[in-house]
């Protein structure tokens, strides 16, 4: 399972790693871009991005430098190549304004980041099973649907 990761904050994607299990588990490869200018060129496939396999999953923090999150998920829906990949917004905003905008987006999520260690850690479970049952969504991921 690919998991593509666009989050700006190193102990976040750390604290994703450990959820997701990723150094114990070699079915799972967590791609990580560090800002919007990085999550832009793996839309558009370009640099480091550019021989990437399609990933399972986009999950996309909306507040990231150089390039907003809404416009990463704006182009992911526009790329024919990515468009059906489910993408799922982990963010640190629980604003109505912003769970409105993603869902006119298309996001197929909306998760407010975790605020303590064990609900953050069992988030990955939650990534992992939405990555693999694309056509349903699971119920940790429904009730924060958007």
């Amino acid at each position: 399972m690919k998991i593509f990761l666009a989050e700006d904050n190193p102990a976040d994607v750390y604290l994703l790693r450990e959820a997701l299990g990723v150094e114990n588990d070699s079915e799972i490869e967590l791609v990580v871009a560090h800002d919007g200018e990085e999550a832009m060129d793996f839309v558009h496939r370009r640099g480091k991005f550019g021989s990437l396999a399609k990933p399972d999953l986009i999950v996309l923090d909306l507040n990231l430098p150089k390039s907003d999150g809404s416009d990463i998920l704006r182009c992911i829906r526009e790329s024919t190549e990515l468009r059906e990949i489910p993408v799922v917004v982990l963010t640190s905003s629980d604003s109505p304004r912003d769970r409105a905008a993603a869902a006119r987006l298309g996001a197929d999520g909306y998760i407010t980041k975790p605020s303590d260690l064990d609900a953050f850690l069992s988030l990955g479970l939650t990534l992992r099973a939405f990555a693999t049952t694309s056509d349903e969504v699971p119920p940790d991921v429904r009730s924060a649907k958007v």
